[in-house]
């Protein structure tokens, strides 16, 4: 397995560089209680929960997810723990899973340098010999996240990384990381946010979500059909 049984020595990364233009528009799925611009703040649990680069307790920072496709955010936010019944039918994504979230529209507000982790020769560049690290489960985020810390040391220039998505490959996520919440990096465009949870939010977000087999299930019970 890609992630080895430990952690590789300090020095040994080789990370490639990427440097994204401001004014680079981009797209994340957030709680409506967090503005577009603010990055989250919490700390995650060093085993359970979380997403794939969040902090912990190992390594405390703030961070934001966001993709340059609507559709990218959507996914990675949203179908990531979805899985098929092997009968044909659609995913259900339960509709307590969208309560409260919005997709905005931010861009970058200066130049940020990325690690890029987008190819497989991007990957050995950090010790990594497959795609584990940006292609793994939730099930491996614990150790996502702490590769990610090694990984920031490595690279203390870098504002993130980026990769190719795993659910919409592929097209590109990536994770910015700052030391404060109103970080400088993004800004809102002036776009309003879509609502994600209510009627033509729902509509909405049926539409994008069918091309990828996914079905959004009404409040307690039985799925709604987005034909």
């Amino acid at each position: 397995m890609a992630r080895g049984a430990r952690l590789p020595e300090k020095g040994t990364a080789e990370p490639r560089r990427v440097v994204w233009q401001a004014g680079k528009v981009l797209y994340r799925v957030h709680s409506r209680r967090r503005d577009a611009d603010r990055f989250n703040t919490t700390v995650q649990d060093h085993h359970f929960g979380g997403a794939r680069f969040d902090s912990t307790p190992n390594d405390e920072y703030v961070y934001l997810y966001a993709a340059p496709r609507p559709v990218t955010a959507l996914v990675e936010r949203l179908v990531r723990d979805l899985r098929f019944d092997g009968m044909g039918n659609p995913r259900i994504l339960p509709r307590k899973e969208v309560e409260g979230k919005r997709l905005s529209q931010v861009r970058l507000a200066r130049d940020v340098t990325l690690v890029s982790l987008r190819s497989v020769p991007d990957l050995n560049a950090v010790q990594q010999s497959d795609r584990w690290l940006v292609d793994s489960n939730a099930s491996e985020y614990a150790f996502t996240r702490r590769w990610g810390h090694w990984l920031r040391a490595e690279a203390d220039w870098a504002q993130g990384f980026v990769w190719s998505s795993r659910l919409d490959h592929p097209n590109e996520s990536l994770v910015l990381f700052d030391s404060r919440a109103d970080s400088d990096l993004v800004e809102t465009t002036g776009e309003p946010p879509r609502e994600l949870d209510d009627p033509d939010g729902l509509r909405w977000l049926g539409g994008k979500l069918a091309n990828y087999h996914v079905e959004i299930g009404p409040p307690g019970g039985a799925h709604a059909s987005w034909s």
